[in-house]
């Protein structure tokens, strides 16, 4: 239980959040928490790093489930008072879904749920265990100035008008602001370089209805949400467990039934690799219980296995891992993940035309 490439023995504060980054842990795991913590533990660490990750909800819950004794009583306290304003956050954010869903279904304006509560109900099977900052909505691109209108229309801000250039706003998304509550508005899901594509009807026509009452708001097939998250994972070089435990619990929940169609949208949507590598992380840290067929494959990619890699040199460094993650790391991790040379290009020429104009160290 070591996170794969990293440069020397994975900390016991990490393999300690590996231990408790899962809803259930088996019995291997269970014995393994416990003898690392008969060894001598940071705590700060694992409060600053289970932050980073933003793993505290299930950090607490099975360091909780222990022994009493094993874990210092002023530590689970503290770490439960996170836990506990975090379930109290859930609850406002899906309180504000199920409220924007309202918005768009008397609008009757298509909108696609991503992350977030849902996901948090979907996957992890409990409110309270998935840490959420915002909610996320894919709309389609011609349809967005009707909802900013919308939105706008109900008391929420748009953050955009708060930006003086517009060089300074996302190329792919907007956000929104009400009542402490950030929204992040998408008609796409990465930057046009990253050269992705995203069918937006074909997601939302396959896509399971939000509520029983819903026609316009739907939530993401989990076929197509592997997809979604794979590509949000990669899109920030997956240096949080969290979103490598969003896919292994979506794995663990049963609910992906159909995994010639994971491997055939991957391919259309041009992020075969990208998911790919989640699987992988998610098998190989977090024990998601992959399909035989679909773990042999994994295991005959020697190119997912340099991205894995990759991504456990960047998870090793947590907090510290922007620090480490140098321009030619960042170069060739984006070059590996496109199968394709077409699909290179794009990237190519974003690197090119961000380059600083001063040298760049290509062997630090």
């Amino acid at each position: 239980m070591k996170l794969p490439g990293a440069n020397t023995t994975t900390c016991n504060e990490d393999e300690l959040l590996i231990c408790c980054a899962r809803v259930v842990q088996t019995e291997d795991v269970r014995e393994r928490l416990e003898k690392l913590l008969r060894q001598k533990i940071d705590w700060q660490t694992v409060l600053d790093r289970s932050w980073w990750h933003r793993i505290r909800p299930l950090t607490h819950f099975h360091l909780n489930a222990l022994p009493t004794g094993l874990v210092p009583a002023a530590f689970l306290e503290l770490l439960g008072s996170h836990a506990r304003e975090l379930a109290q956050r859930n609850e406002q954010l899906m309180k504000m879904q199920c409220y924007i869903s309202e918005l768009f279904e008397d609008s009757s304006l298509p909108m696609l749920v991503f992350k977030g509560p849902t996901l948090a109900i979907d996957a992890y099977g409990d409110l309270s265990l998935r840490e959420c900052g915002d909610l996320d909505m894919l709309v389609r691109p011609d349809d967005f100035p009707r909802v900013k209108e919308l939105l706008t229309a109900n008391g929420f801000d748009c953050l955009w008008d708060q930006v003086a250039s517009e060089r300074k706003r996302q190329l792919f998304a907007c956000e929104f602001q009400r009542d402490g509550i950030e929204l992040d508005i998408h008609w796409d899901l990465a930057p046009g370089w990253h050269n992705y594509s995203i069918d937006f009807e074909s997601l939302w026509e396959n896509g399971n209805p939000f509520a029983a009452d819903c026609q316009f708001t739907k939530k993401l097939r989990p076929e197509d949400a592997i997809d979604v998250l794979c590509m949000h994972g990669t899109r920030h070089w997956w240096e949080r467990l969290r979103w490598i435990c969003d896919i292994a619990e979506l794995v663990n929940r049963g609910s992906i039934t159909d995994w010639n169609r994971v491997e055939a949208k991957a391919s259309r949507t041009r992020c075969h690799r990208s998911v790919w590598l989640g699987l992988w992380l998610a098998s190989d840290l977090l024990d998601a219980e992959l399909p035989a067929e679909m773990r042999r494959k994994l295991e005959a990619s020697p190119v997912v296995k340099q991205l894995a890699a990759q991504v456990g040199v960047w998870l090793e460094n947590a907090q510290n891992a922007a620090d480490v993650r140098k321009l030619p790391d960042r170069f060739l991790f984006r070059m590996r993940l496109c199968e394709r040379w077409r699909d290179r290009l794009p990237q190519l020429a974003h690197y090119l035309i961000t380059l600083p104009s001063r040298s760049v160290n290509w062997n630090p």
